[in-house]
């Protein structure tokens, strides 16, 4: 067991952090987190690093404010020219939990929170991989993989295919004007 700089006692388990928001939710003593937390990789995306987490805990009526930001890096393979991609994420955490009605445990039914046990861990993986972009690409001007000899088409990437010029929207599709017309 170890204390924040404001005597808030926390448990460090590997890639997790939990920690007791009794005197936050009793005494209303805010908290301040400042802290490296690993993020499990998810999907095809990696996270290299540890995230940056800075939080702020605060008790608002009976319920509890959380406020901040994870910063990260996210990696996987680019979804066009399948090239491994490192990119930075920040994710701003406005968090508010209300305790439910009628319990005896203010936030029994909340998987983050168990009695005055906050899993920030848990928290920041849950924001981390919400946050996540649909894909991860190299770059905007990625032009991806050839669609006739499979290489890069990137100067490095060895396709030496012709090059096609084609717009938004043109698969490969016949165009009806470039369809030969038959007379019956």
């Amino acid at each position: 067991m170890g204390f924040s700089s404001r005597g808030t006692p926390f448990y460090g388990m590997g890639s997790s952090l939990v920690i007791d928001i009794g005197s936050v939710l009793h005494a209303g003593r805010p908290v301040s987190l400042d802290e490296r937390l690993e993020v499990p990789p998810f999907s095809t995306f990696t996270f290299p690093q540890p995230a940056h987490v800075r939080l702020d805990v605060r008790r608002v009526d009976r319920g509890l404010d959380i406020s901040g930001t994870i910063e990260t890096v996210v990696g996987g393979p680019c979804d066009r020219c399948l090239d491994d991609v490192v990119v930075p994420m920040m994710v701003e955490v406005e968090e508010h939990f209300d305790p439910p009605s009628g319990t005896s445990d203010p936030f029994g039914e909340n998987n983050v929170l168990n009695g005055t046990a906050l899993d920030v861990g848990d928290l920041v993986r849950q924001l981390v991989t919400s946050a996540l972009p649909y894909v991860l690409t190299c770059g905007e001007t990625c032009p991806g993989l050839c669609q006739r000899c499979g290489r890069k088409m990137n100067a490095e990437g060895g396709c030496t295919c012709p090059s096609t010029v084609k717009t938004e929207g043109d698969h490969g599709e016949p165009k009806m004007e470039d369809s030969p017309v038959q007379d019956a």
